[in-house]
């Protein structure tokens, strides 16, 4: 009888992409998302052409895109000042 075996890792934040907030990229340099579940899911890197990218939401990204579009993750800044 086979065991089942689960493996978790942990991923860090570290970039979001504007206008998707499903999807970021982690300390690993990874792309990653959320699932309808919640659940973060990989994504993998693709080729189109001769142009390396991602897709989000069905819509292809190269990484020249994309880079302008990442935002340093981290805590709001307070409008009120505390």
């Amino acid at each position: 009888m086979a065991d089942k075996i689960l493996v978790y890792t942990s991923v860090e934040r570290v970039w979001d992409i504007d206008g998707h907030p499903n999807y970021f990229f982690g300390d690993d340099k990874h792309l990653y998302r959320y699932d309808s579940r919640g659940r973060v899911r990989r994504n993998k890197q693709i080729v189109v052409g001769y142009t390396m990218g991602y897709v989000l939401k069905s819509k292809f990204f190269s990484l020249v895109r994309l880079r302008s579009m990442l935002r340093r993750h981290g805590p709001a800044p307070h409008q009120a000042g505390f």
